[in-house]
């Protein structure tokens, strides 16, 4: 996928959130049509990661789009998304300008119990990107197909 593509699909995506996200969101009016003033980004791993081109590819295209006026991105890593679903949680009823960037890696570690905060105590607003698969087995594995 080349840039373009990747920022036409990250402006759907953007669009779709803010259209599920803007009940939450204080809303400012502008030109005859309402944007969200500000957003903020948790990023549950290190600048320069997934998360983080995510987080901020969305946020770019959000504040480009004018359905944002500002994004804001806040690192925090840690415990493989521990910290910032514990700090989502803890701090709910002051983060309501805030999103967090996540993906099948945090819902398995929940699973798991790899730490102690569930990813069902947070709410889902949309999903921006897709995950792709694959379980591989070494060339001279004797399993060959789902079936075996």
């Amino acid at each position: 996928m080349n840039k373009g593509q990747f920022l036409k699909k990250s402006m759907i995506a953007a669009a779709v959130t803010i259209g599920m996200a803007s009940a939450t969101f204080a809303l400012a009016g502008g030109h005859g049509q309402q944007i969200v003033e500000k957003i903020h980004f948790i990023i549950p791993g290190g600048a320069g990661g997934g998360w983080d081109g995510t987080a901020r590819g969305t946020g770019e295209a959000l504040t480009k789009s004018d359905l944002v006026g500002k994004a804001s991105f806040e690192n925090m890593s840690g415990g493989g998304g521990g910290k910032a679903i514990g700090y989502m949680i803890e701090n709910a009823d002051s983060l309501h300008d805030t999103l967090m960037v996540n993906s099948t890696p945090i819902v398995i570690r929940s699973l798991t119990g790899v730490f102690p905060y569930n990813f069902r105590d947070l709410t889902l607003v949309a999903g921006t990107i897709g995950d792709y698969a694959a379980i591989v087995v070494g060339a001279d594995s004797e399993l060959n197909s789902m079936e075996d």
